[in-house]
């Protein structure tokens, strides 16, 4: 896949379709973000004020390994930094990881991929500070900063695909947890007696609502179901309604753990927002423990696939 380009000069976390020419000579350094994902590796270098001037991506799946698909990443950050130093590097990866190791674990969408010391092979490459965190934390991030929860101070930002999993900001802050596992909604026990998710747990969130979970138990793409649903097939409807309704109930949980202004819905099944958006509302709305002066506003994601590469920009920043 030829890699793709953004655009010099426009605003935080925007990118377009032309490369870094034509940069200030007055720009002495840059940062970066890598946004590693099963499908697409995302690369952005930044000003340090977070403005977006070049991008790039490449396929995962083409790149194969680590050490390749750092190779890459890097040759990329070297070249749409057009010589200039890289101050920082933030990087984004699914779970689990360990940040404070800068750590990959054991990525389930990732097979192979066991304990790869992910910014220390970045950090070696490009001689510059990297720091690792979880995908859905740093896409969170990016929501913050520059997507829907812009001017909130407490958000969550959910993240619902083949997977369900969280980021959370809290007091104007990433929190990652003791060990950098929080935001684990997709893994919040619904019912212990429930389907057995894929983690060992039964009655997850995941088991419930996770795209992968409702191809399993229907035998149709979570894609061709909200297409069904939409197209009036009534057996898909019911199975989104009921995916969405047990959203709700982790919406309800999710409020009353953290108290945040805002919920941010992102990931695939955002695609058919208008299914399920008034089911959500609905049911955070049903519970007479959070009053209408707390109940959160709940918004979809507005920064789309580029969340990652953007939240991960971010998080050089706060490192510099």
């Amino acid at each position: 896949m030829k890699p793709s380009m953004g655009r010099l000069g426009q605003g935080p976390g925007q990118v377009g379709q032309s490369g870094a020419k034509g940069r200030s000579a007055t720009l002495l350094t840059m940062i970066a973000g890598i946004d590693l994902g099963g499908t697409q590796v995302r690369v952005a270098v930044a000003r340090p004020d977070g403005r977006i001037v070049a991008t790039s991506r490449n396929h995962t799946a083409v790149l194969r390994t680590p050490r390749r698909v750092v190779e890459w990443a890097t040759e990329q950050v070297t070249r749409l930094s057009d010589g200039e130093p890289v101050q920082c590097v933030g990087i984004g990866a699914p779970g689990p990881t360990d940040p404070a190791r800068g750590v990959l674990v054991n990525p389930p969408n990732l097979p192979g991929w066991w304990n790869v010391p992910l910014a220390a092979m970045v950090r070696e490459v490009l001689g510059s500070p990297a720091h690792l965190e979880n995908d859905a934390n740093l896409a969170g991030l990016g929501e913050y900063h520059h997507g829907a929860g812009r001017g909130t101070g407490t958000m969550v930002y959910i993240t619902w695909s083949t997977g369900v999993g969280a980021g959370l900001i809290l007091d104007g802050r990433l929190f990652s947890g003791a060990h950098g596992a929080a935001g684990e909604v997709g893994h919040m026990i619904l019912d212990p007696r429930g389907p057995l998710d894929s983690c060992g747990q039964r009655g997850c969130v995941e088991a419930y609502c996770g795209g992968g979970a409702l191809a399993r138990a229907t035998g149709a793409t979570a894609e061709a179901l909200f297409d069904g649903a939409a197209n009036g097939d009534g057996e898909a409807a019911a199975r989104v309604r009921e995916a969405a309704t047990q959203m709700g109930y982790a919406l309800i949980n999710v409020a009353n753990l953290f108290d945040p202004e805002m919920i941010v819905m992102g990931g695939g099944v955002t695609r058919s927002w208008r299914q399920v958006a008034p089911v959500l509302e609905q049911v955070l709305r049903s519970s007479p423990f959070i009053k209408p002066k707390r109940r959160p506003r709940l918004r979809r994601a507005r920064l789309g696939d580029r969340a990652g590469q953007v939240g991960a920009v971010e998080w050089a920043r706060e490192h510099l």
